[in-house]
């Protein structure tokens, strides 16, 4: 269910907050790294953006989805409907944000146009339509008294807000809903009705919320899946989200069911759907959504059916409304309980692919690096200890023995040391050998992309005609920057390190099986395979917390990449579509589009590879020669030259041990608790 959903987000948020607060009080991690840890999970916002076209259900889906209830409104005409934000409060409000002077003002200079004017685009139409709507019913409202100012709202008050006849719907531009529930504690659901806006400002909200957004969820409604309104909303307003975090739902999948005019069965109107978004992707010249549909297939739901299997049936049984809807699905489908109505109606299959979207998008990064940085701390500490401890009791061995013996032993260790030396050196060659390779794979995919971006800008100008407006140059142009900097580029990457750590990952592991050789041939009364088991995991952690490019890539602004990779480059296309004749501002874009290829360098973020060669190498021998091999032979000597009382020492030692275990079981117990709070 909903609640269930984002309750499980907030779950891992909370979790990791407890398991930083116990990391740092078991001496894990220090203060600042805990105040790091807890400061991001706080200021994070889970944001999701729900975006279609009126009478596609979505005031339903979001009913079921975040309230379980039905508390929004029916939904109203496409060019009245305020962007909404649902998110926690105390106590059930509403904040309406007024437009200023200046966008009432714009409003009314577009409701003054003539619907007849010559070369008008539908676009065009739409705005002048809206705005006439909106000034038409502003009338008998004291406008002045509320332009640029909020108003707090009791929430009963919210149809007077987006309600098609409501009081102030000719004026608003936002509303804020705020709902007293836990699981929407640092959570957002933007509902985004507007496209085609005739106020720009509000259009422009609507692209920054969406832009920001986890998950964007375009909705389709069944009985007519992916219709002209549909297709402008993906191609104007769904790019500029970023590509790969937008799914596809089509809602009211029932349809077929009662309407023998519809398609028959889901798989059908799933078909229908992507071969109409390839079509329009084709016609338009434009590959770049076809993206979504490699990853995520859409998905059919039925938001009614969603909502009826959560509210209580005795409201159900009182309504007629929906004491008819209940008895029509139980009919159709032949069930008979809320749950099999909940089975049906597939919410649980759109849940699932957001909250997955959300782990691949968000989690890896604000979750899982800091966990396996707090359990990799915790490893380290542990792994010393026992370090220590095999240290110690080897040394009580070793004062047992005779010279002779001890010679041996020496002789035996100037041989490991050299032969792990020879290892160590190939494994530099190997790891060398690899980054490399990833470093010429990257080079080659990143250009590959870039080359490819300039191409399709290129093929873009060239279709471009003498009469065509500019905009919708630019508007091309910069939507296939816009995709080639937040996902082609952070997305190329990521793959890049994830494929890399696993390749490095087996050639380490090779690496210890051998020194797990040289150790037992070489070091005797040694437990060697537990030794190089914690120098593993201590090393895998450290890699399984990291990124390869030392950034959180995914994470990055617009230009944090870009910065690297390129140099001077003009990152928007709009501000130069401005020269009076054709034939400048295909010049004047050519050359641009040229610079873009021709700057293009990844060598100063991809050599930073290189530097990790290094540290694994001193890793490495820090942990085998440094922290093993060199103190087993400072124990040898000192054994031989007896200068060390030897039952002063084993008296030392054993006390020593005795403290070491019992850290040692600290650890595990701490292990233990740690490893609850993650359950």
């Amino acid at each position: 269910m909903a609640q269930n959903f984002f309750e499980e987000i907030r779950q891992k948020k909370d979790n990791l907050k407890a398991l930083a607060e116990k990391a740092n009080k078991y001496g894990w991690i220090d203060e600042n790294r805990k105040k790091e840890i807890i400061e991001k999970l706080d200021n994070d916002t889970l944001c999701i953006g729900v975006i279609g076209q009126m009478k596609c259900g979505k005031s339903t889906f979001l009913n079921s989805f975040v309230f379980e209830d039905d508390v929004l409104p029916a939904a109203t005409t496409p060019m009245t409907a305020a962007l909404s934000v649902i998110t926690y409060g105390e106590k059930k409000r509403i904040v309406a944000e007024f437009y200023n002077s200046n966008e009432w003002n714009e409003q009314k200079m577009t409701a003054s146009r003539n619907l007849n004017e010559e070369i008008l685009s539908d676009s065009e139409k739409s705005k002048i339509k809206a705005a006439k709507e909106l000034v038409e019913k502003s009338q008998g409202l004291n406008v002045e008294k509320y332009l640029g100012k909020t108003q707090e709202d009791n929430f009963e008050n919210l149809v007077e807000y987006v309600g098609a006849e409501g009081k102030y719907v000719s004026i608003t531009k936002s509303v804020t809903i705020y709902y007293p529930k836990e699981y929407l504690k640092g959570v957002e659901i933007v509902d985004t009705p507007g496209f085609n806006d005739p106020i720009v400002s509000r259009e422009e909200r609507t692209k920054e919320f969406l832009k920001k957004a986890d998950v964007v969820l375009l909705m389709l409604y069944a009985g007519r899946p992916f219709d002209s309104t549909d297709r402008d909303i993906l191609f104007k307003n769904v790019k500029s989200c970023g590509i790969g975090k937008v799914l596809i739902a089509i809602n009211k999948y029932d349809i077929p069911y009662n309407d023998d005019k519809h398609p028959t069965s889901e798989d059908k109107i799933i078909d229908y759907v992507s071969r109409e978004i390839r079509k329009a992707s084709n016609e338009l010249g434009d590959d770049t959504i076809n993206s979504i549909l490699k990853e995520t297939t859409p998905i059919t739901l039925s938001a009614e059916m969603a909502l009826l299997s959560e509210i209580p049936m005795s409201k159900i049984s009182s309504d007629i409304i929906y004491s008819d809807t209940w008895k029509r699905h139980c009919a159709n489908f032949e069930i008979s309980s809320q749950s099999e109505m909940r089975q049906r109606s597939h919410i649980d299959n759109l849940i699932k692919a957001i909250k997955e979207m959300i782990d691949k998008e968000k989690n890896t990064i604000l979750i899982a690096k800091p966990l396996n940085a707090i359990k990799a701390a915790g490893q380290t500490k542990k792994a010393e200890y026992i370090k220590e401890k095999d240290l110690l009791e080897n040394e009580l061995k070793l004062l047992n023995l005779p010279d002779s013996e001890l010679e041996e032993r020496e002789e035996k260790l100037e041989k490991a040391e050299r032969r792990l030396n020879r290892k160590i050196n190939s494994l530099g060659d190997d790891l060398e050998s690899d980054f490399k390779a990833t470093i010429r794979k990257g080079k080659n995919d990143l250009e590959d992309i870039v080359d490819a971006s300039c191409q399709k800008m290129n093929s873009i100008v060239d279709a471009w005609g003498r009469f065509e407006r500019s905009e919708n140059l630019s508007t091309k142009l910069d939507n296939e920057l816009d995709y080639l900097k937040k996902r082609r580029l952070p997305r190329t990457l990521l793959d890049l390190s994830q494929n890399t750590e696993r390749k490095l990952k087996s050639t380490i592991s090779a690496f210890f099986d051998d020194v797990q050789i040289i150790f037992d041939n070489n070091i005797e009364d040694f437990d060697s395979e537990s030794f190089i088991k914690n120098v593993t995991t201590k090393l895998d952690m450290d890699i399984d917390s990291k990124n390869l490019f030392d950034e959180d890539i995914t994470a990055l602004d617009d230009d944090g990449i870009i910065k690297i990779i390129f140099k001077s480059v003009f990152w928007e296309f709009r501000p130069i579509i401005n020269a009076l004749s054709h034939g400048s501002i295909v010049n004047d874009v050519k050359r641009n589009i040229s610079d873009i290829s021709t700057s293009f360098d990844p060598d100063p973020l991809l050599d930073r590879i290189l530097d990790k060669k290094d540290k694994i190498i001193n890793f490495v021998k820090e942990e085998f020669i440094d922290g093993l091999i060199n103190p087993l032979k400072e124990q040898i000597k000192e054994c031989k030259d007896k200068k060390t009382d030897k039952e002063k020492r084993i008296g030392e030692i054993n006390q020593k041990l005795v403290s070491l275990k019992s850290n040692i079981e600290t650890i595990e117990t701490q292990t233990t608790e740690i490893n609850k709070i993650l359950l």
